[in-house]
């Protein structure tokens, strides 16, 4: 891939993050006339699907007369979907999640809210699935997709990793409430970073890592299933994950809390391996190849 220089490089870095918050507020905007308070499950769904598509128009847009770089085939290539393998995945890192609350006996419900109608509950699984699909899928395709893939022009691997990781975390710093959550959202949005990066480097395919970084957030992040320190009203379900802010994820919830973090970590290793592995047994090959021809370059 040809180099760049350095303004260049940040200065399409930053690009790529206007192009991101100029999709999402095109997209917004019927819910902005129909009003937000005002906004139906099905409203916000349509925004935010809308919201994938012309985003990605923006970015390869962007990408092709802008930034002109070859990013758009390594990033949006979807040869590589294995769909099912990696709903299988996406279903399992969240409920793993669950299940060591649970060991750990910090997991206990709450409430079971049976008053809520039928139209506010499929009214909010619409909103759940929209809004998660579009998170997973843009965020990916930006973070760890197009800025990677620039940065990977300039420099090596580890800074491509590192400096979109730090950036996916520190935009959600918002939601962190003291000192120590704002030390869980580091660690933990820099392991979850680099898990949906191996995902897409071993796979070379960010829609595998698109479908995990959703099913994490339509399990644990949706509006009928609260894993929370504090009632919450008009949830379905409120699931209690214990008193210790160091454990629990504090005022950020279940995505910084230990458990999640040992998700991360532990799945970030296995596709690490995998992934060297990989490599490993690829240069293996490139090296015997090499070798039959010249072999066969000397016979002749």
């Amino acid at each position: 891939m040809e180099k760049i220089k350095t303004w260049k490089v940040w200065g399409n870095f930053f690009g790529y993050f206007i192009i991101f918050v100029l999709g999402a507020s095109i997209a917004a905007i019927p819910r902005f006339v129909k009003g937000f308070d005002n906004e139906t499950g099905l409203l916000v769904s349509i925004s935010e699907i809308i919201r994938i598509f012309i985003t990605i128009l923006l970015l390869y847009w962007y990408t092709k007369y802008v930034v002109k770089l070859s990013l758009n085939i390594p990033t949006l290539n979807a040869k590589r979907l294995n769909m099912g393998l990696w709903i299988l995945v996406g279903l399992s890192l969240p409920i793993l999640t669950v299940v060591i609350f649970y060991i750990t006996g910090n997991l206990s419900v709450r409430n079971i809210n049976t008053e809520l109608s039928q139209s506010y509950i499929f009214d909010a699984i619409l909103k759940t699935f929209g809004v998660s699909l579009a998170s997973g899928f843009v965020e990916e395709i930006l973070f760890r997709g197009y800025l990677f893939n620039l940065l990977k022009s300039k420099y090596n691997f580890w800074i491509a990793a590192f400096a979109p990781s730090l950036f996916f975390t520190l935009i959600h710093i918002g939601g962190a409430g003291s000192l120590l959550n704002v030390v869980q959202l580091i660690v933990a949005g820099l392991l979850f970073s680099f898990m949906s990066l191996m995902i897409y480097v071993y796979t070379k395919s960010i829609w595998n890592a698109g479908i995990v970084h959703f099913l994490w957030n339509l399990l644990l992040l949706n509006g009928l299933i609260a894993f929370s320190t504090k009632g919450k009203s008009e949830v379905l379900v409120q699931l209690n994950i214990g008193d210790n802010p160091l454990f629990n994820g504090g005022d950020f919830g279940i995505e910084t809390s230990i458990p999640a973090i040992i998700v991360y970590g532990i799945t970030s290793l296995i596709l690490w391996k995998l992934y060297k592995k990989k490599q490993h047994t690829t240069k293996n090959i490139g090296h015997l190849v090499d070798s039959a021809n010249n072999e066969d370059n000397s016979n002749l």
